[in-house]
């Protein structure tokens, strides 16, 4: 059960990384308001109406749009060393508390009392004493 569960934990954590530090660019070509081309880590091709730089401001019939996502660039590893104190001792709780926790019975027990019955009632206390739930 731990094993199973600490290695879908490791791998769950290495996908976490992979998509963390992750970039990727997406470059759209749009003729009027119609999306020709589009292409994920490379430029997208025209629609053959290439104009040069002069005719194309006028106009504006073609458009080029990129979007870029940049993923984290700079990790550090941690040492060991550096964790000390409370934190340290939270670390060890957390190690030798949740392997504790997770292997807890959750059944409900049955009540040992059930083959008992109730004392029988002498007096009625709440209305002899006038105490009342409301």
């Amino acid at each position: 059960m731990n094993s199973v569960a600490h290695k879908t934990g490791s791998v769950l954590l290495a996908f976490l990384l992979l998509f963390s530090t992750l970039s990727f660019s997406m470059d759209m070509h749009f003729c009027g308001k119609m999306l020709v081309d589009y292409a994920f880590f490379a430029e997208a091709s025209d629609c053959g109406m290439a104009m040069d730089d002069s005719q194309m401001a006028d106009s504006g019939c073609c458009d080029d749009v990129e979007i870029v996502v940049l993923g984290q660039d700079h990790l550090e590893k941690t040492k060991a060393e550096s964790v000390s104190g409370p934190r340290l001792v939270m670390v060890a709780l957390l190690a030798k508390g949740l392997p504790i926790l997770l292997e807890m019975d959750t059944r409900v027990a049955e009540p040992p009392f059930d083959d008992y019955s109730p004392p029988k009632l002498i007096r009625d206390l709440p209305v002899r004493h006038q105490v009342f739930l409301i």
